[in-house]
């Protein structure tokens, strides 16, 4: 029966009216993946930027989501103009991987070298990463003004399967040459990937100059904001949102912990990100069935676990080594299947609590609640394997551990709250006929 559905909104989707929207996803997956800290990671060790400040630049982008806070002002002093806003951002972010190919070229020329080199790639990762946190989130709140409800969850999670879909096709043979290329060129081999995101992140920009224009989008004030805006409900969201995004942030990137210290080869680490973004394809298609006729609250409670037994899957490496290539490949599918159904999720949950243009500064708020707490994660992820020093295992363990941990918190706190009818339980009853 879920087959079914599937196909019949599969071929929903791959309707001609939706035909700008599978331009955007080919786009969005060839820039988002090519791009990504799955390869700039590796980049970055590959020039001699240290585990403790590689796991920092991960905390870099999250700096995004707190500075979306500032839409709802920005669109007020633009009189509404979503579209103007989002293309603006978009024409500086989407082209990034431009941006670092050019390093690239630079480093292997000698013309850039040691830490300026990775002072030039903080400060495109922090430009760039901010600016494309933004589009993504007003990217929802467009869809969101010019999709009706059914299209919107029929597009939305197809829009990310199918852009994971280029991007794991992109990932694998990457991996199969990455080491080759390396050895051969040096840090010019990660020009190649990140000249081909850049191309097509002005493919991207034009692709959403075609959407249809989402209109004067004004947020209301927070003093006419409607009662849902202020629920019990939506307040256990934010809450067992951030303790989740903490966990996340704790638990330290996998091609650090790959490469610094298993001593893996970045060609492994590039292949366990592309089986993660694989995986993460069929969680969104399973996803996004299950959005349009299920409950986006059990979807992202379940999402709390299947991350805790993903942050547990690497604890395994130590005792038993031989077996670490297993234990890596489960994790990162763990952490993308829970990812998607959580992002997806979350999203979701976000539109049906709130509608109309209010819910740009409600989704304002969520970013940067969840993004101050994987920043504030990262960073003391990051403090913990400075001072461990040598001995990496131990430190990468404990944070492993304490952000499996943060989201078994997380999925109990989610736990539907216990409804109180007014009537009688069956002890209480029995309590009063025996005093009676």
């Amino acid at each position: 029966m879920l087959a079914e559905s599937a196909i019949g909104d599969w071929r929903r989707f791959g309707d001609p009216r939706f035909r700008t929207y599978h331009y955007l996803a080919v786009a969005q997956g060839v820039v988002a993946v090519l791009a990504s800290f799955d390869v700039i990671i590796p980049f970055a060790l590959s020039i001699g930027c240290p585990p403790f400040l590689a796991v920092l630049l991960g905390a870099i982008p999250l700096v995004g989501g707190v500075a979306q806070l500032v839409v709802p002002r920005l669109l007020d002093r633009t009189n509404g103009n979503l579209r103007g806003v989002t293309l603006f951002i978009a024409l500086i972010s989407e082209p990034r991987g431009l941006w670092l190919a050019g390093l690239a070229a630079l480093i292997a020329s000698g013309i850039v070298t040691g830490p300026a080199a990775l002072v030039v790639l903080i400060l495109i990762i922090a430009l760039t990463s901010i600016l494309t946190s933004i589009v993504g989130a007003n990217l929802l709140s467009w869809h969101s003004a010019v999709l009706p409800e059914p299209d919107r969850r029929l597009v939305v999670p197809r829009l990310l399967a199918v852009s994971l879909s280029i991007g794991a096709l992109l990932l694998l043979p990457l991996a199969a040459v990455l080491d080759s290329l390396v050895h051969a060129v040096g840090p010019l081999a990660y020009a190649l990937p990140f000249a081909v995101s850049g191309s097509f992140g002005i493919v991207e920009i034009y692709v959403l100059r075609r959407l249809r224009h989402p209109g004067r989008v004004i947020v209301p004030p927070r003093a006419t904001a409607a009662p849902a805006e202020t629920s019990p409900e939506l307040s256990r969201f934010l809450r067992v949102s951030t303790i989740n995004a903490a966990g996340m942030g704790l638990g330290p990137s996998m091609s650090v912990f790959i490469i610094s210290v298993i001593g893996l080869s970045a060609g492994f680490s590039v292949m366990v990100s592309s089986i993660g973004t694989l995986t993460q394809v069929g969680a969104a298609v399973i996803a996004g069935t299950r959005l349009e006729r299920g409950s986006s609250s059990r979807m992202l409670r379940s999402s709390f676990g299947i991350r805790a037994m993903a942050m547990t899957a690497p604890l395994f490496v130590l005792p038993l080594p031989a077996m670490a290539p297993l234990f890596l490949i489960s994790s990162s599918m763990l952490g993308a299947v829970g990812f998607v159904f959580g992002s997806l999720a979350a999203n979701e949950k976000m539109f049906r609590l709130i509608t109309g243009p209010a819910v740009i500064r409600q989704h304002a708020r969520y970013l940067a609640w969840t993004s101050g707490a994987m920043t504030s994660g990262q960073v003391a992820s990051a403090a913990v394997i400075a001072v461990a020093g040598p001995f990496g295992y131990p430190a990468f363990g404990l944070l492993y551990a304490g952000s499996a941990l943060l989201r078994v918190v997380a999925y109990r706190q989610a736990a539907p709250p216990v409804v109180n009818t007014g009537q009688p339980s069956a002890a209480a009853e029995a309590g009063v006929s025996a005093a009676a």
